[in-house]
């Protein structure tokens, strides 16, 4: 045996300013209650009560309205929309579910159960939307309809419960600002989601600050350098040259001082006959097997059969010698 709590004795006397209508059945179309004040006024009602079993309702959205709902207690309930499940089980306070217009919608109630429902007219939709910046329809404003929370909402649905005992003209004024706020909120927040992640853009290096990098990195290729030396050359903090650099170069200023030092390291080993250790040395690398690495990576071989393909045999003194390695 199931019994329900409802104020559906009081719905005659709800005084002409209340915004909050109770629901005689489960997401009620708003035709129930009237015609609004206003074209396009959102309508507001709130299903409540209590079973001692399992209470299952079903409904059929108006299709000239989208359907936000919002829970005011904590509820244990399964929710099928369109025939599919989207929720089943412990629901919390401030869950948002929201419907589409004409879906057909079910529900198996455990409990008790409170939930406020707005009633959005689809043309306020459009108008909330008419600003150029949504790239989504009003068939899709507020996305999937499985619950989420949102904690601005939730605040809002508290204050527009609290408008019932505003009272006299500013009452409806006052429901139906939240009601708008609840609404464009929601609409702002799937399309923020839909909209592709971007970077803002990052200005590039001046010439002038890109001169010094080459400059401090030519002068110190033997020294060790770090992202701290190279952002003091240009002023910059470590963060901002970073960005600037690659912004500039297409390169990370790691990878930039990396290449200096293998193209360093190519001269050295074409005009000389200093031994690998030594270049290495010579361009910063702390060991030859750190160069060899490296090198091996930018050019495609080692150190020394680059050596070997680009000089080959020497000749010193009329006397032919392979070149050292």
């Amino acid at each position: 045996m199931q019994t329900q709590t409802t104020l559906e004795g009081s719905l005659d006397s709800t005084p002409p300013w209340r915004m909050i209508h109770d629901e005689r059945k489960w997401i009620d179309s708003p035709s129930t209650y009237g015609p609004p004040h206003t074209r396009g006024q959102i309508t507001v009602s709130r299903w409540m009560g209590a079973t001692n079993h399992h209470r299952e309702d079903t409904s059929e959205t108006d299709g000239e309205f989208h359907v936000i709902g919002i829970a005011v207690r904590a509820m244990n309930l399964a929710v099928y929309a369109s025939q599919r499940l989207i929720h089943d089980g412990r629901m919390a306070p401030g869950s948002i579910q929201i419907n589409k217009p004409a879906q057909s919608m079910r529900a198996i109630f455990r409990g008790c159960y409170d939930m406020l429902h707005l009633h959005v007219p689809n043309s306020l939709i459009a108008e909330i939307m008419d600003d150029g910046r949504n790239p989504v329809g009003v068939a899709d404003a507020f996305g999937d309809p499985a619950p989420f929370r949102d904690p601005i909402v939730e605040g809002l649905a508290q204050a527009l419960i609290r408008a019932e005992h505003v009272g006299g003209a500013l009452g409806p004024t006052y429901a139906d600002s939240i009601g708008l706020a609840i609404t464009a909120k929601l609409i702002a927040r799937h399309a923020a989601q839909s909209r592709p992640l971007s970077k803002p853009a990052v200005a590039a290096l001046t010439r002038w600050r890109l001169k010094r990098v080459v400059d401090f990195v030519d002068a110190h290729l033997a020294d060790p350098i770090g992202l701290a030396d190279l952002a003091a050359a240009t002023g910059l903090s470590r963060m901002h040259f970073a960005a600037q650099f690659r912004a500039a170069t297409g390169l990370r200023p790691h990878e930039y001082l990396l290449r200096r030092r293998i193209e360093r390291a190519q001269t050295l080993l074409s005009a000389s006959r200093l031994p690998l250790c030594e270049v290495a040395l010579d361009v910063g690398f702390k060991s030859q097997a750190h160069f060899t690495t490296v090198f091996a990576r930018f050019v495609g071989e080692t150190p020394n059969a680059w050596r070997h393909r680009n000089v080959g045999m020497a000749d010193v003194g009329g006397t032919t010698k392979s070149v050292e390695s």
